[in-house]
């Protein structure tokens, strides 16, 4: 991929989360659409793995939620808009990995402060409540990046 694509995919992704997070509810169609559109213009060899890091970020938020260590705004479960926004960050996430080749040495840490790092600023846009302390919550969200991008690349792979 061409570096200004990937870079201008990079600055759509960013603006499609403030949407999806920002406008939640408001906006979850439109969100649906684009995540599914996202999905079709992606390689069709790949979608098999899009798949599966999409179901495996579900999976991961499924857990936090069962450990009630958050709750989505309006919801019980994952909304529409977060469901959408995991197939999008798959879409991305792929581009990402196949343009940056990040070593697994960089995945954990990226991780362990990109991971919470976004759920506090959907918890600043109230998309979402912490139900205990950020003390406990911030450090487990850390951990459980720190494990799920270095499986993303293995996920990336096999498929």
């Amino acid at each position: 991929m061409k570096n200004w694509r990937f870079w201008l995919l990079t600055l759509g992704f960013d603006a499609y989360w403030a949407l999806a997070v920002g406008l939640r509810e408001r906006a979850e169609l439109l969100t649906a659409a684009i995540a599914v559109l996202a999905l079709l213009l992606s390689p069709r060899a790949s979608r098999w793995s899009l798949a599966a890091l999409t179901l495996s970020g579900i999976v991961l938020d499924s857990l936090w939620l069962m450990l009630d260590l958050f709750r989505f705004s309006g919801s019980h479960w994952l909304p529409l808009w977060m469901l959408s926004l995991w197939l999008t960050f798959a879409c991305w996430w792929r581009a990402l990995m196949a343009t940056l080749k990040l070593p697994l040495s960089w995945l954990i840490p990226l991780g362990a402060v990109s991971g919470p790092l976004t759920y506090l600023l959907g918890e600043r846009l109230g998309a979402m409540q912490l139900q205990h302390s950020a003390a406990l919550v911030y450090p487990l969200l850390a951990c459980g990046w720190a494990l799920w991008l270095p499986l993303t690349r293995r996920i990336l792979r096999n498929r």
